[in-house]
């Protein structure tokens, strides 16, 4: 399935998605239609998880209950806030709070500890059951759509240490654009 995006349907920015050269810099329309990209991918990624959720779970939890839900599991021990904000890029801290108190409604997390900074969250038996099977489902499924896909695993990969770096540069940017007078 062809998912990119017709450049005809939106004019103002057609040549910000039109399909450039490898060899032309980023920068200006390069980098907004890599925005672009990156904003469709995360939204697929979202219905993706939600639609994997669906079929082992009657629980219903947004993409970022979801996510949160897997990084719990993952690592074998308990996570902090702070850890989980981290991961994910997030600094809405009492969303985060929301979140993991409705997951905690759910049977599929448990707190441990107290005070600010002692507070872990880790699944419960029907958590880890429910993280397991989405495991599952999702490499299952994701195994066979790559098989169809030479050499996308390696792509994926390089990917993935881009837009890290390119989190970083947001990030960076953003610090910058915080300090007045200071560009």
């Amino acid at each position: 399935m062809d998912n990119k995006v017709d450049p005809s349907i939106f004019p103002g920015l057609a040549p910000d998605l039109a399909v450039k050269p490898a060899d032309e810099a980023l920068p200006g329309g390069g980098l907004h239609r890599l925005e672009m990209a990156v904003q469709r991918a995360g939204e697929g990624l979202t219905r993706w998880q939600a639609g994997c959720f669906e079929q082992v779970s009657s629980v219903p939890l947004t993409g970022a209950e979801i996510t949160l839900l897997l990084l719990i599991g993952s690592g074998g021990r308990a996570k902090t806030i702070k850890e989980m904000a981290r991961c994910t890029n997030r600094v809405d801290i009492p969303n985060i709070q929301y979140s993991l108190r409705k997951l905690a409604s759910a049977g599929l997390t448990s707190k441990q500890g107290a005070g600010r900074s002692g507070v872990t969250y880790s699944l419960t038996a029907e958590g880890e059951r429910v993280s397991q099977e989405m495991h599952g489902v999702r490499e299952r499924l994701l195994l066979q759509a790559l098989a169809g896909q030479p050499g996308l695993a390696g792509r994926l990969d390089s990917a993935a240490e881009a837009l890290e770096e390119l989190a970083e540069l947001y990030g960076a940017a953003m610090r910058a654009a915080e300090t007045p007078g200071e560009t």
